[in-house]
């Protein structure tokens, strides 16, 4: 039996690097077998290759090999059960967002036995991940992955391993002041995209990627009206949203200039076409990313937020306007209460105008001198000093 750990040459310097993963080598009946033992301990790599010998000997006496269920899987095995049954009925952008965090994992953790994932383990996987750049938020989602694999909860699996704490901003509404300056800054952008992006943004709450796949057969400029595609909610797919007179002349024009540049606008071809930094190239695609063009406007516009903060601001502006909840849960494609409420902020100005409301009912107005104590007493009581 030899048991050894592989080099293989590192891509940058050339150097020759070890493995920290064991592999087993014996010859068997006249032929040489060489295996990885998925396994970063000696001792268990041992057990792996008697494992596979006892395997061979049973198969050359013609006997069933030992069920797959009575072993201990590895983190890959887990993964890849897990990714196959997930994406039989999940969406998928889900099943995308699965494999990406399961990547992650298969390559730092992928080999070790699930016996050999403690706490301890997880831990070293934390910090791994941090050191490259992860986010709190990223790599516990990451872990929570391999748990759903598993079988069990977090807590169960590694009960002394503690989740990173995550940023619970859920984000805010734009003053009015800071919308208006980033609408100006987007219209005076090299980017001739970006402000009409962004007017759809702050006036109809569809998310970024809805806006971005956008297709002219989806606005109606005679109904006055925007009919959103696919969404990241079955709730949000269909939804209709009406337009503003302004966000409908913000768009007219905005057609005007494109067919000027690409000819008239076809119903399938999308609103924001596939382009270079100012000038579309192909209406059959969408543009694949507008963040240069909104990092410039925040930047010129001196307002500190998020992309998504535009969907914020609409949804505090159907609040402010006291729009019944049903009709913005249709209006914003949620499902729930709860996360209506997460989206819709109180701002300054409402809560302002919501003190001015009430003491302009009340008749009583503020007294000229404070009232004395005595004055309250009933008459006839004593006080005892």
């Amino acid at each position: 039996m030899a048991l050894f750990r592989s080099k293989y040459p590192n891509p940058e310097t050339g150097e020759r690097i070890q493995s920290k993963v064991w592999w087993f080598e014996f010859i068997y009946d006249g032929k040489r077998i060489r295996k990885s033992a998925k396994t970063t301990r000696k001792t268990i790599a041992a057990a792996a290759e008697k494992d596979y010998r006892r395997k061979l000997e049973r198969a050359r006496a013609g006997l069933h090999s030992e069920s797959n269920r009575s072993r201990i899987k590895t983190v890959s095995e887990v993964l890849g059960s897990y990714r196959n049954a997930y994406k039989v009925n999940k969406r998928p952008k889900s099943v995308l967002v699965v494999q990406n965090r399961g990547s992650h994992l298969e390559r730092l953790l992928g080999p070790l036995l699930l016996s050999d994932v403690t706490a301890d383990r997880v831990v070293e996987y934390m910090t791994e991940r941090l050191q490259e750049g992860a986010g709190n938020r990223t790599v516990n989602m990451e872990l929570g992955v391999l748990s759903r694999s598993i079988g069990h909860t977090w807590k169960v699996l590694w009960p002394k391993a503690d989740k990173l704490e995550e940023n619970n901003d859920v984000g805010r509404a734009l003053e009015q002041d800071e919308e208006r300056a980033i609408l100006d800054a987007a219209a005076r952008s090299r980017s001739k995209l970006i402000h009409p992006f962004l007017y759809i943004l702050c006036w109809t709450g569809l998310r970024s990627n809805e806006a971005r796949t956008l297709q002219w057969l989806q606005i109606d400029f005679e109904t006055r009206q925007i009919t959103v595609g696919k969404s990241k909610s079955e709730f949000g797919a269909g939804r209709q949203i009406p337009m503003t007179a302004a966000l409908l002349a913000t768009l007219t024009q905005y057609r005007a200039w494109y067919e000027s540049k690409l000819g008239p606008a076809q119903p399938d071809w999308y609103v924001f076409p596939l382009s270079n930094r100012i000038k579309p190239v192909d209406p059959t695609r969408p543009v694949t990313s507008l963040k240069r063009a909104w990092e410039g406007v925040r930047k010129v516009a001196k307002v500190s937020c998020r992309l998504h903060d535009c969907r914020h601001t609409f949804c505090t502006k159907l609040a402010e306007a006291g729009i019944p909840e049903s009709t913005m849960l249709d209006m914003m494609g949620h499902m729930s209460a709860k996360m209506l409420r997460r989206y819709s902020h109180i701002r300054d100005k409402a809560r302002r105008a919501a003190i001015a409301a009430i003491e302009a009912r009340d008749s009583t107005g503020v007294p000229q001198e404070s009232p004395q104590v005595g004055q309250y007493e009933p008459s006839g009581s004593s006080v005892t000093h």
